[in-house]
């Protein structure tokens, strides 16, 4: 019994440990879209100026395609933070807020 106890906490420092893992290359991730993101503006911009209209397009799509990808990292990013808070709540007794960074959860 005792040992089916301690197989249990040490599974869930393992799970713990994997979804901190996760959870800061998913961060990695949103960091590196944002520079993305900001590249693509950039250059949108560029072609709205210059009135290239055929670029404005190409640019506004893929725009589009690295913010979806960029929304997507960071539902990820809050389910592993969630994820977190409650291991680190059953194994440490600590409690960890997760904070959102849209007022729209607020409202929920």
């Amino acid at each position: 019994m005792k040992t089916k106890a301690r197989n249990s906490r040490l599974d869930q420092r393992f799970t713990l440990l994997n979804s901190e893992r996760r959870f800061r290359r998913a961060c990695e991730q949103i960091v590196q879209l944002n520079y993305k993101l900001d590249e693509l503006q950039s250059r949108y911009l560029g072609a709205k100026r210059d009135g290239l209209r055929t670029f404005r397009y190409s640019y506004r799509l893929r725009m589009s395609v690295v913010e979806g990808l960029r929304n997507m990292y960071y539902d990820y990013a809050h389910q592993k933070a969630e994820d977190i808070s409650g291991l680190r709540r059953d194994l440490y007794g600590e409690i960890v807020d997760v904070v959102s960074g849209s007022e729209d959860d607020d409202e929920e």
